[in-house]
């Protein structure tokens, strides 16, 4: 009988430390929450260390903000390590504390009156997905080729004609965020990076606002598709550019107004801005008064948002950026926007 009590002792002995290794090794493998951002009064964002199952990163019990603040919804990111809750409305500059099951001590969280927010691909972005861009390849000998680059991991404008798309969809960010109001936006900034530009001597890159929508190509060397971007055609076969390769001819329509997106132009014919590349490996902003005015014009219709198109102006060699499907996501496009975080028309009641 005693040697039966000992080996009965023994298993649970040998259960309970199995149970406990194992418990350490899942606690160790659960993510880590590393940030807690709230980005307007009505959504926070937090990222972990890890990835995440949405069966746990979706569960409204897993997450507490005091006072006097509710989670309505939790949404885990297509990258897997953020999560964006919707709450009731935070008062701006008040402090709250988020608590989690593995946060005891939880983490304070304030909501400033100015945020800044990131759209594009990459670990320190904000937001990612619905992003597009794809290079128009003009070849001198062979001007009609139906070619786009859209799977291509860099971008391209040279002196002979070829230029490049990019577009951000800010629509489902802003809706979940509750920033519905255009003015709330204070400045846009589009960052690109330089992966070759062969001279010291300044190379002049323009960009036009897209008042057609486009879809971007598979590769570089492949024809284009039905409905994909080409060098004659704005949708292939089916809507031809006034000038290719999009070039934009008639004054007066810069994409300010709805009736601009009516078919009769392929791109504004106004530069919303231009920007010095000199020299390659680094980042470079493009930014103007007028990039904001259509970031603000795009919250507002957001089925209208086809982007930019960037053209060597002033040049003789070729620039290559980094595109949406460069290796590093860190040289990958963003657009950065800056805004207010409360809506107007709160702040006037």
């Amino acid at each position: 009988m005693k040697t039966y009590f000992n080996a009965a002792r023994t298993v649970l002995i040998f259960l309970s430390l199995l149970f406990y290794h194992i418990s350490v090794a899942d606690a160790a493998d659960t993510p880590k929450l590393v940030a807690a951002t709230p980005l307007s009064q009505t959504a926070i964002q937090l990222q972990f260390d890890g990835e995440l199952q949405a069966e746990t990163a979706e569960d409204l019990n897993n997450y507490r903000i005091a006072p006097d603040a509710q989670i309505e919804y939790a949404l885990l990111d297509q990258r897997g390590n953020r999560v964006l809750l919707m709450t009731t409305p935070l008062e701006i500059e008040k402090a709250y504390r988020l608590t989690l099951p593995n946060l005891q001590t939880g983490i304070e969280i304030t909501l400033p009156p100015i945020n800044e927010i990131t759209f594009g691909t990459g670990d320190a972005v904000t937001f990612s997905g619905g992003s597009q861009d794809t290079t128009l390849l003009v070849n001198k000998d062979r001007k009609t080729r139906n070619n786009n680059a859209g799977a291509e991991p860099t971008l391209l404008c040279d002196p002979t004609g070829s230029v490049f798309f990019a577009v951000f969809d800010l629509f489902d960010a802003f809706e979940d965020m509750g920033i519905r109001e255009p003015a709330q936006v204070l400045e846009a900034t589009i960052s690109l990076h330089v992966q070759r530009c062969e001279t010291d001597t300044p190379q002049t890159v323009l960009y036009r606002r897209v008042l057609l929508p486009w879809k971007e190509g598979r590769g570089a060397s492949t024809r284009a598709e039905d409905n994909e971007l080409t060098y004659n055609s704005a949708l292939h076969r089916n809507l031809p550019w006034n000038r290719p390769p999009a070039q934009a001819m008639l004054s007066g329509i810069n994409g300010d107004n709805e009736s601009d997106y009516n078919g009769s132009e392929d791109v504004a014919h106004r530069i919303d801005g231009t920007n010095e590349i000199q020299g390659a490996g680094k980042r470079y902003e493009f930014k103007s008064e007028l990039l904001t005015d259509a970031v603000r014009f795009w919250v507002a219709n957001p089925d209208y948002n086809y982007g930019y198109l960037f053209a060597l102006q002033n040049g003789d060699v070729p620039i290559i950026f980094d595109s949406k499907e460069a290796t590093d996501e860190t040289l990958r496009p963003t657009l950065t926007i800056r805004y207010q975080t409360q809506v107007r028309s709160e702040t006037q009641n």
